[in-house]
């Protein structure tokens, strides 16, 4: 298990994505944008290889997502209405992750064994993620999960602070 790292802020960016490892060297980039369908993210290795894929199959305020592990469609991930946004499921991955939107503070499993944790920690540059992978296989759909959730945290802090705004408004 390594740690890995990006920072908060550009999680979020439409462009490149830099993931590192505790030691600063570059391992993974992540390329795309979301809210449009086909919204698409790729994870690309240093030499150019693309190891994982997510792509928005649908819009609205539950899209669905589906993974994409070297090409080869391994599950789908979306929010349903009424289930609490701290939970989700992967299928076909049969991944649970439980966290929080606003903390960044989450946990993944696979029946009992951790598949990944994220944290946000300070750095001296900034916020920063630390991604604590089992596996180095899943490091690349793990990175497309940690993309959509971020994406969903962004989306309901709009969401929240529109709400508060506008209840201000006279």
């Amino acid at each position: 298990m390594r740690n890995l790292y990006t920072r908060r802020t550009e999680l979020s960016n439409r462009g490149t994505i830099r993931i590192k490892d505790s030691s600063g060297r570059l391992i993974y980039l992540l390329v795309g944008k979301w809210g449009l369908s086909p919204g698409v993210l790729s994870v690309y290795n240093v030499t150019g290889e693309r190891l994982a894929e997510i792509k928005q199959r649908t819009l609205g305020f539950f899209p669905k997502f589906d993974l994409y592990d070297r090409r080869h469609h391994v599950g789908s991930l979306r929010r349903y209405y009424g289930i609490s946004h701290e939970m989700l499921f992967v299928k076909g991955l049969n991944w649970f992750i439980i966290g929080n939107l606003m903390t960044f503070n989450y946990k993944v499993y696979h029946g009992r064994q951790c598949i990944m944790t994220i944290s946000e920690v300070q750095t001296a540059t900034g916020n920063a993620l630390e991604f604590h992978i089992a596996e180095q296989a899943d490091e690349p759909l793990c990175f497309c999960i940690a993309a959509i959730l971020d994406y969903w945290a962004r989306l309901d802090l709009k969401a929240k602070n529109k709400a508060y705004y506008g209840k201000l408004a006279w």
